[in-house]
């Protein structure tokens, strides 16, 4: 990799740190931008691989554009509901832009929303919502859609109902579904 800067939000979370750690691993500088009052240990960990963290208040553009200033993509490994995925992401998307950041990558990472009719599913109406904020901005910028993590079918969403005997599904049971592991 270069020697330019990869921020990534979320980066005390699951997913961000895994992004962060795998960026680390392949040569990259990464900041993390993390809130004020994270847990100690959660940034201590960062900074034990290497990471250089930004404690940043996220409601306040100016302070998360500073955080942003010379990094070469923004990566955005938030979760939550409209607060954070279409306003928090928003303030985070801006400050990119403003720092003249070329690249912006949110956190999608998911199935494909654009495949699913607006009203059908809350979280991907969200990710719907960003994305028209994202689409009026002339920042490159790469969505992933890798699937539903496999760990939800036994998790927070259960289609596998081990004790029953069950699969669960909607409509037809020959429905394509997108998973990853």
């Amino acid at each position: 990799m270069n020697d330019s800067t990869i921020v990534v939000a979320g980066a005390t979370g699951n997913l961000g740190g895994r992004i962060a750690r795998a960026l680390l691993e392949r040569g990259a500088s990464v900041k993390a931008l993390v809130r004020h009052g994270t847990a100690r240990d959660k940034v201590e960990r960062l900074q034990e691989l290497g990471v250089t963290i930004a404690s940043v208040d996220v409601s306040s553009a100016s302070k998360v554009t500073r955080a942003c200033s010379y990094a070469s993509c923004v990566v955005s490994a938030l979760q939550g509901l409209r607060d954070v995925i279409v306003e928090t992401q928003t303030v985070l998307l801006d400050a990119a832009i403003k720092a003249d950041v070329p690249r912006f990558i949110p956190s999608d990472y998911s199935i494909d929303f654009t495949k699913f009719p607006p009203g059908e599913n809350r979280n991907l109406d969200l990710r719907r919502d960003f994305h028209k904020r994202l689409d009026k901005t002339s920042i490159s910028a790469t969505t992933i859609f890798n699937g539903a993590f496999a760990d939800m079918l036994t998790g927070q969403m259960p289609l596998i109902l081990f004790k029953l005997k069950r699969v669960l599904y909607w409509g037809d049971a020959d429905q394509r579904m997108d998973f990853t592991t």
